[in-house]
């Protein structure tokens, strides 16, 4: 599926092109709860959206759960919309996506379609997103994430590469300190990750690359308020879902769904607690299994090239630089004060580490890894 895509400054203004081509006249409008209104998008769509019936729907949780998709699901059955918008942040955009793929597969059991995906036969309508945070580049992924009873899924498919994006910074140009620093983190997670990811390529990494000297360039000055750095934090978000929409992602990300649901812990947050360590741990070569079918020689001077990017000689130096920038955009980077504070805490992240990530891990991770890397994180 190709998509088609806007990107820049007052790209916004795209939706009318988008909705006279497709000739829209109803459309199921998927936001946050909040998000909506404080970015003013309304007043921007209002015109664009006054002789258009228009249904919303924000009735979920941050951490999609399927629950909330069925929801979505029976309202968009109940309209029959000819479109999708999606505004929002990367939870708006995953719910929309499967909203969209799960409705148009006409079957009742809602959860068996998560847990056994070769059921999805047909493509859903056409789905624009929007988002209005720097991190997740959901609009360019054609997965998402969901919970069924606390376990995480991912739903992925080439039919829920949603149909247009728009990506205008300006949208995100509301976004508090807080929330620019997680969905920075979460973006510069998602092109390291890719860029080591056993699943990587020549295009991955050339997505992740771009991502990855944008935010090092951009974050510090995005989390100031700067608009301008906010522009590229933008583009580096959606060179990042480019990027892990071909690798998918690894280790730091299958560590980070426990802590987002058991603990609260923001997403970009999550993400960024652990993949420091990873930069030692996948360029520590002696030893260890290498799941990389690329081998040894490769891997070795793929995470030399990732150290490069960072200006960096060895895992090590990437470790502190990634810990110092976490602390310079005060992001807390100690586990105890996050709520992670007993073994049983640890325990239970443990237990619910998502497996297919990890073995997107170019070296063998185990539990015992993990477990003295949250160890270290709690000091």
């Amino acid at each position: 599926m190709i998509q088609k895509i806007f990107i820049g400054p007052g790209s916004i203004d795209s939706i009318d092109t988008i909705l006279d081509n497709l000739k829209a006249k109803t459309a199921l409008l998927i936001t946050g709860k909040n998000s909506y209104n404080s970015h003013s998008i309304d007043q921007k769509l209002s015109s664009t959206l006054l002789n258009m019936n228009i249904t919303k729907f924000n009735d979920f949780s941050v951490n999609p759960k399927i629950t909330d998709a069925v929801k979505g699901i029976k309202l968009l059955e109940l309209i029959k919309p000819d479109i999708i918008i999606a505004i929002g942040g990367g939870s708006v955009i995953d719910m929309a996506k499967q909203i969209n793929i799960l409705s148009a597969q006409n079957l009742d059991d809602i959860e068996n379609i998560v847990q056994n995906q070769n059921l999805i036969q047909k493509p859903g309508i056409p789905l624009v997103a929007i988002p209005t945070t720097t991190g997740t580049g959901s609009e360019s992924t054609h997965f998402a994430v969901t919970y069924i009873n606390k376990k995480k899924y991912s739903l992925a498919h080439k039919y829920m590469l949603p149909s247009y994006c728009i990506v205008d910074p300006i949208l995100s140009y509301t976004m508090p300190p807080k929330l620019t620093a997680s969905c920075g983190m979460d973006a510069l997670t998602q092109s390291v990750e890719s860029y080591w990811s056993v699943n990587s390529t020549e295009e991955s990494k050339r997505y992740a690359r771009e991502s990855i000297l944008l935010i090092i360039k951009n974050i510090i000055n995005a989390v100031s308020g700067s608009e301008e750095a906010k522009n590229e934090m933008a583009l580096a978000a959606h060179y990042s879902g480019k990027a892990i929409n071909i690798s998918k992602t690894t280790a730091p990300h299958a560590i980070s769904y426990p802590l987002s649901m058991y603990f609260n812990i923001s997403h970009g947050h999550a993400v960024a607690l652990t993949l420091g360590y990873f930069f030692t741990i996948n360029s520590t070569l002696e030893n260890v299994d290498i799941i990389d079918k690329r081998g040894k020689e490769y891997l070795s001077s793929n995470m030399y090239e990732l150290f490069n990017l960072f200006s960096k000689k060895n895992g090590d130096d990437c470790k502190d630089f990634w810990y110092k920038l976490m602390h310079q955009i005060n992001l807390e980077t100690n586990i105890s004060k996050l709520g992670v504070r007993t073994n049983e805490d640890i325990d239970k992240i443990l237990e619910n580490v998502d497996p297919n990530r990890i073995r997107n891990n170019p070296v063998q991770i185990d539990k015992k890894i993990i477990k003295n890397i949250l160890k270290d994180l709690q000091v």
